[in-house]
């Protein structure tokens, strides 16, 4: 039992630095979750977006920030519909495979230590930021 929490955790540890080392949001978390179920389909912005019920500007901008970061890729047909898959470098595939195996407690646990992480990155950033301009 304490092997298998420990293996837990490891995995959490690095899925959390994936997800830290590609500054990923909340909203990309779910999104990569869902493209980890999801792993060899091609999925269109309506068909995401009516499956999270989030206001669209966020899904774009979201979806957008990982295509950037090669995480998604986006692919035109010839009628001009834009699909979303994930990319096929092998490394990023594991770890969005990790992500999505988790159940939901795992997962939640995840979105909050990465939430924690990041607001800790914030204040450094801020509290180092105001000792530059004393």
């Amino acid at each position: 039992m304490v092997t298998e929490y420990k293996a837990q955790s490891r995995v959490n540890n690095d899925l959390l630095s994936f997800l830290t080392g590609n500054e990923c949001s909340e909203i990309e978390v779910d999104l990569l979750r869902f493209m980890g179920l999801h792993p060899k389909a091609k999925l269109s912005f309506y068909v995401i977006t009516r499956a999270f019920r989030i206001a669209a500007i966020d899904l774009g901008n979201a979806l957008m920030a990982l295509v950037e970061r090669n995480i998604l890729v986006h692919h035109l047909d010839d009628n001009g519909l834009v699909t979303y898959s994930l990319s096929a470098d092998e490394n990023t595939c594991a770890y969005i495979h990790k992500l999505a195996a988790l159940d939901w407690s795992a997962a939640m646990a995840l979105k909050k230590e990465l939430k924690d992480r990041t607001v800790c990155y914030q204040d450094l950033w801020r509290d180092s930021n105001f000792m530059v301009r004393k």
